[in-house]
């Protein structure tokens, strides 16, 4: 039978125990970027080819702020001239690059995300596919991902890509509207809060941040 002093330890063990905040799974998101912010190192745009933005998958925590720990993944022009990609995967805080998205779309939760760096990583960069690029690239690893299901939670699927990327047109294209992005005039500053970016959670069906 514990004594008195030791039943008080107990429970201020287990009080402290409980307020603890749980440590939040990362997730998983789709991000447009402005096209010409693909990479630390090429610009290169094919209009043949490439859309209106540039995608990106970005694994990181449910927080807003543009410089927080995570990692995005994507293709990427190899360089100005030749039209080729190459697969990138970037530590965020470290590549001013990866900080500059626009939007992003939360999909999932990431449960392990050594296993889905592996699943991203057999996606074959089809160099002699001239309708290949970072959109392709990006739907693709969402339809690996979903199927997979052992990397990620999500209440999605494979099918669902469509609606996905309608949602984050249709969410770019609102906050475009509303002046977002556009942090060259002094009354626009404030709207801009280049510290952030907007975030939709789409399983929520709601804005988590503006």
């Amino acid at each position: 039978m514990p004594t008195t002093s030791t039943r008080s330890q107990i429970l201020r063990s287990l009080s402290s125990a409980s307020l603890r905040p749980a440590r939040k799974k990362h997730r998983l998101y789709i991000v447009l970027y402005p096209r010409g912010g693909s990479s630390t190192t090429s610009s290169f745009r094919n209009d043949f080819n490439c859309d209106s933005y540039h995608w990106s998958l970005v694994v990181a925590p449910p927080t807003a702020l543009r410089r927080d720990r995570g990692t995005r993944y994507h293709v990427a022009h190899l360089d100005n001239v030749s039209g080729k990609y190459c697969y990138e995967e970037q530590d965020i805080p470290s590549h001013a690059a990866a900080q500059t998205g626009l939007v992003r779309i939360t999909v999932a939760k990431v449960t392990d995300e050594s296993r889905l760096q592996a699943l991203l990583r057999e996606i074959p960069v089809r160099q002699d596919d001239s309708a290949f690029n970072c959109l392709t690239w990006v739907r693709e690893a969402f339809a690996k991902l979903m199927d997979d299901g052992r990397s990620i939670k999500s209440y999605l699927n494979s099918e669902d890509w469509k609606t996905v990327e309608t949602c984050a047109r249709t969410y770019c294209k609102r906050k475009r509207d509303a002046g977002r992005f556009q942090d060259s005039a002094a009354a626009e500053v404030a709207a801009w809060r280049w510290d952030e970016i907007s975030t939709f959670n789409f399983w929520e069906n709601r804005e988590t941040t503006s």
